[in-house]
């Protein structure tokens, strides 16, 4: 991963069908708004990609039609879901380590019924998984588990193995944020994990953000990035702050969960299938809220649909 490039990173959604199939069809086409929108791509992941439900042989497939899609245009990274057990992750690694994606994420290790690791866990687990693979690697530390990793072992861990190539985190402690990107500044690609803390980020040196809003507005979310480099203050503005009122809009109609996205897209005749148990989607009630609420914000990539 080029550590002086900067980006978004969307965490894509899974197209399945009325049977809850893969449709691979809908997914190429949804793979392909993402890259000519200009973001890169985490698939199958635990989030807004469904990860839970997805069998091992779909994360095959699912990973091999982003590599044809998007390999050597944009970023493609494989996402995965979290781990109970280091075991856990080691097969996934040695699973999707030849799927040719640029890289793997680490994701958080989740011990259930709400315990935490331990900071020696924690180094234990990363450095379990990072030995058992060759592949390039993208360490998560992501408030969502419950805690985050602590700075130091992200820091040795980087210094330690070559092929841990970036770092996401997630949440709002900007302080913690400001630390990782210094401590690791030249060593890893960092992006924070939810576009809100976006220009936080590349204030800071950061690489860029994710999230899921890039399933709806690509070109949107993409544009924060192009402002940015080239020193547009007022288009750095407008932009954000169209990606902050997509994101409120989003958050509100089912967030991460797609309950929202899924059937939005579809509104708007775009690739977005349905979801798979035990996620339900919104009622066309919300549904229509939610496309009068996007419409209200005159995307040039929407316009003309629904």
């Amino acid at each position: 991963m080029d550590k002086n490039k900067l980006s978004v990173i969307t965490i894509s959604i899974t197209t399945f069908d009325s049977a809850g199939r893969v449709d691979e069809a809908a997914y190429r086409a949804h793979l392909r708004r993402l890259r000519e929108g200009g973001v890169s791509a985490y698939l199958a992941g635990s989030g807004s990609g469904e990860g839970y439900t997805l069998t091992p042989e779909e994360v095959d497939r699912l990973l091999a039609i982003g590599v044809e899609e998007l390999k050597g245009k944009v970023g493609v990274y494989a996402d995965g879901t979290e781990p109970r057990t280091t075991r856990e992750m080691v097969a996934y690694m040695r699973r999707v380590e030849k799927s040719g994606v640029d890289a793997v994420r680490i994701m958080p290790l989740d011990i259930g019924h709400a315990s935490k690791p331990t900071a020696k866990e924690l180094e234990k687990y990363h450095s379990t998984v990072i030995e058992s693979t060759g592949a390039p690697l993208i360490l998560t530390s992501h408030e969502s588990a419950g805690y985050v990793v602590p700075l130091d072992i992200i820091e040795n861990l980087a210094k330690r193995y070559p092929h841990v190539e970036a770092v996401n985190y997630g949440g709002k402690d900007t302080a913690y944020l400001a630390e990782l990107i210094r401590r690791t500044k030249g060593r890893l690609v960092v992006h924070c994990a939810g576009s809100t803390n976006g220009l936080s980020s590349l204030a800071l040196g950061g690489n860029g953000f994710m999230g899921n809003e890039g399933n709806i507005a690509p070109a949107l979310a993409n544009s924060v990035i192009t402002a940015f480099e080239a020193n547009d203050k007022e288009a750095v503005r407008a932009s954000f702050g169209k990606l902050m009122s997509l994101a409120r809009i989003v958050h509100h109609y089912g967030g991460s969960s797609v309950r929202g996205v899924k059937p939005f897209l579809n509104a708007l005749g775009l690739p977005g299938g349905t979801l798979r148990e035990p996620r339900l989607a919104l009622e066309p009630a919300e549904i229509e809220k939610m496309v009068k609420a996007v419409k209200e914000l005159n995307l040039p990539e929407l316009a003309g649909r629904g």
